[in-house]
């Protein structure tokens, strides 16, 4: 009777052996294969997951550059000088700036501010528009020139190519003129300095070029008294006024 007891309890035994090794096989197989398997942790790396972190795709390098914050700096508004809607005090400011750029300037008969650049003569004046008061830089390049249709397009192309200035043909005194009008209620120092030295530059380049190809004389070869009665172009009264656009 005792027999069968035993074949029983050893027949247990043996089973609870095989099921305590095969789980503890499976344990360290799917311990084994889950660090055996690499993967990117979330420094990038390839490596084990940190535990409570979730496992995350690697990133290409666009998205991780997209995930640095580069602050964009922002360029400081510009200084104004302030705005000037008086004549005489607009006048005082661009003779002081000229004196300070120049070291000293000249007025003519009928008070343009004037100065010689590389044989070049160039006016500076003040005035007044529909739009408020303005400031002209210009220079007669050429004077005793016949307007050609070879002349025109020389003209035309180099307008088309200049930052600053436009030349144009006085037909009345048949002379090549090289001009920039400034607003001046809010007219800064940097900004007269850059277009008084353009335009000085630019006359000084192509005074001779234009005598040597089309004819007549370079500004700087016609007597003084001739210079001095030099004129800007009136503007006219009844032109109509631009509106915000720029558009007549």
């Amino acid at each position: 009777m005792s027999e069968p007891e035993d074949a029983t309890s050893e027949s247990d035994a043996t089973s609870e052996s095989d099921t305590t090794s095969e789980s503890d096989t499976t344990s360290e197989s799917d311990a084994t294969s889950e660090s055996d398997t690499p993967f990117a942790n979330s420094h990038g790396a390839a490596g084990p997951i940190p535990p409570g972190e979730a496992k995350e795709a690697p990133m290409s390098a666009s998205q991780e550059l997209a995930r640095v914050e580069v602050p964009i700096p922002v360029p400081p508004p510009p200084r104004r000088t302030g705005v000037l809607l008086d004549q005489e005090d607009l006048r005082r400011f661009v003779g002081e700036h000229l004196r300070a750029m120049l070291g000293g300037y000249q007025v003519d008969a009928v008070g343009n501010f004037t100065f010689a650049h590389d044989g070049a003569r160039i006016f500076v004046t003040t005035g007044t528009s529909p739009i408020g008061p303005t400031v002209g830089v210009f220079s007669i390049t050429n004077v005793d020139v016949d307007l050609t249709p070879e002349l025109a397009s020389f003209l035309l192309t180099t307008n088309h190519r200049l930052g600053f200035g436009a030349f144009s043909y006085d037909q009345d005194n048949r002379a090549v003129w090289l001009a920039h009008t400034l607003l001046g209620t809010m007219l800064d120092g940097p900004e007269l300095q850059a277009t008084v030295m353009t335009i000085a530059n630019t006359a000084a380049q192509v005074d001779d070029p234009i005598r040597d190809r089309f004819g007549g004389r370079a500004f700087h070869d016609v007597p003084a008294d001739v210079q001095d009665r030099t004129r800007p172009p009136e503007s006219d009264p009844e032109a109509t006024t631009p509106d915000a656009t720029g558009y007549l």
